[in-house]
C-alpha cells in the first residue's frame, strides 16, 4: 500500500430531519392509544394489539431517527480514490471509486465558470454544494458516461491525490493548496 488518507465530513440535520423525528415519535404514541381507546368501545382485545404496538413502534421510531445520522468518508488508497456513504455509523454503502489516473478535470463546482453541460451523473458526497472548498472531480465511468463527483476534500486528502494525478491535474491541485494555505 502505497498510501492512505481519509476524510470524514459529518451532514449536520435539518429542519426536516427534526420535523420527522417528532412526527416518527408522536406516531408511535399516538398510534397505540387510539388502539386502546377503541378497545373501550369495540372490543377488549384492542388493549393488547395497542400495548403491542407500543412495544413495536417505539423502537422503531427510535431505529428511524438514528438513521437520519449521515456522514461521508472520503479515501485515498493507493491509486483510488473511494467515498462510503454511512448511515447511523452501522452501515456502510459505496458511492463510488475512482483510479485517480482516470479524472479528467478538477474544477470548483460552484464557481460560475464551471458548467456540467457534458456531465451525465453527478455523486454529490457534500452537504451543502454552496459551500466554499466544493470540488467537483470528472471522469469516464463505461456505464454512465461522463459523470463527476462532488467532494469537500481538506488538505490530507488533496495532498494524497496529488502524486496520483496526471501532470495538469497536479498543479491545478497545488494552486488549490496554496489558495487553501492563503486562506486560512
Amino acid at each position: 500500500m502505497d498510501g492512505f488518507c481519509e476524510q470524514v465530513v459529518k451532514v449536520s440535520r435539518t429542519a426536516k430531519d427534526n420535523i420527522l423525528a417528532v412526527v416518527y415519535v408522536v406516531m408511535a404514541l399516538v398510534i397505540p392509544a387510539v388502539c386502546i381507546s377503541l378497545a373501550y368501545v369495540i372490543v377488549p382485545y384492542f388493549i393488547y394489539i395497542g400495548m403491542f404496538l407500543l412495544m413495536a413502534l417505539i423502537p422503531l421510531s427510535i431505529w428511524l431517527i438514528k438513521n437520519q445520522t449521515i456522514e461521508y468518508e472520503y479515501q485515498i488508497v493507493d491509486n483510488y480514490i473511494a467515498v462510503d456513504k454511512i448511515v447511523a455509523k452501522r452501515k456502510r454503502k459505496k458511492i463510488v471509486r475512482i483510479r485517480l489516473e482516470d479524472v479528467k478535470d478538477i474544477v470548483k463546482f460552484n464557481d460560475d465558470s464551471y458548467s456540467g453541460a457534458k456531465i451525465n451523473k453527478y455523486f454529490i458526497c457534500v452537504e451543502n454544494i454552496e459551500a466554499k472548498g466544493v470540488y467537483a472531480l470528472s471522469f469516464r465511468n463505461e456505464a454512465r458516461g461522463n459523470c463527476a463527483l462532488v467532494i469537500k476534500p481538506d488538505e490530507n486528502i488533496l495532498k494524497g491525490m496529488r502524486p496520483k494525478l496526471v501532470p495538469e491535474l497536479q498543479v491545478k491541485v497545488l494552486k488549490i493548496l496554496r489558495n487553501t494555505d492563503e486562506n486560512s
